[in-house]
């Protein structure tokens, strides 16, 4: 009996290492068929578009919750009667242009975050980018503006520094135009554009001076508002540069393009 069980062991063991061998083998043979230029079934092409972007990894952005600001001037300092005394000399002295500024870039919903997305738009298609390419671009800008978002609430709902038209009611705004319902400190505007601006100027250095100046026309276009204070600008900038910063870094040893020349369309290069 014991002889007869140890005898079918074998006779298993062997019809298994036999079917074993014989798909290795079977592999071996597919593999040698088919030469190192017709992996797959043989697509070609002299410039692929993002070859690569299968192996890239996911993003991960800071969380917004971890920056922190230094407090506000308080409602009687220097710097806020001085912050002030500017809005009443800009209101005072509005002109059609700078009402214009401000239409630009209040937005009946969102803001300047859907500006931001356009302008992304725009450049996305100037560059050409393959589907990817501008699918990580969008991706990367719009986590920067999420993040410096929930930073710049974080810390408006933590100094509840009042709007300008809290402290001078009789500031005067441009006709329809509604005072936000948030706290001033700091400027939305100023963190979120300054953060997009920074994200895209590294992206596509060629591009910097342009989205530079639409940072700075944002963050100018709540004081000729009414609606912020020049501190409140100042403290968003610092945010939003330090986030897209914090952004870049992260994003440097993933292995996909990371900023893009205009003369080096849909090629991109990546970081170190």
């Amino acid at each position: 009996m014991k002889k007869t069980l140890l005898f079918s062991s074998l006779i298993c063991l062997i019809l298994l290492i036999v079917g074993c061998n014989t798909e290795n083998l079977k592999e071996v043979n597919k593999k040698e068929d088919i030469s190192e230029d017709e992996q797959g079934l043989g697509w070609k092409h002299d410039n692929p578009a993002a070859p690569t972007a299968g192996e890239w990894k996911a993003i991960d952005f800071p969380d917004g919750r971890n920056y922190s600001l230094e407090p506000p001037p308080a409602n009687d300092s220097d710097i806020t009667k001085k912050d002030l005394e500017e809005l009443r000399q800009l209101a005072e002295n509005r002109t059609e242009e700078d009402i214009k500024i401000i239409n630009r870039w209040a937005g009946e919903i969102t803001g300047p975050n859907t500006r931001w997305t356009a302008v992304t738009e725009e450049i996305l298609k100037k560059y050409n980018l393959a589907p990817p390419e501008a699918a990580r671009v969008n991706h990367i800008v719009s986590g920067a503006i999420y993040t410096a978002s929930v930073a710049a609430f974080h810390e408006k709902y933590l100094y509840l520094r009042p709007r300008p038209t809290h402290l001078d009611p009789n500031l005067k705004l441009i006709e329809n135009f509604t005072v936000p319902a948030h706290p001033s400190y700091p400027s939305a505007h100023a963190t979120t554009g300054w953060a997009a601006c920074t994200v895209l100027s590294y992206i596509f250095p060629d591009e910097k001076d342009t989205f530079i100046a639409m940072a700075i026309e944002s963050e100018l276009s709540r004081k000729l508002a009414g609606v912020h204070f020049d501190s409140d600008n100042i403290a968003g900038r610092k945010l939003g540069k330090q986030i897209s910063e914090d952004i870049i870094e992260g994003l440097k040893d993933d292995h996909a393009p990371l900023y893009f020349k205009e003369h080096q369309q849909s090629t991109g290069e990546t970081g170190h």
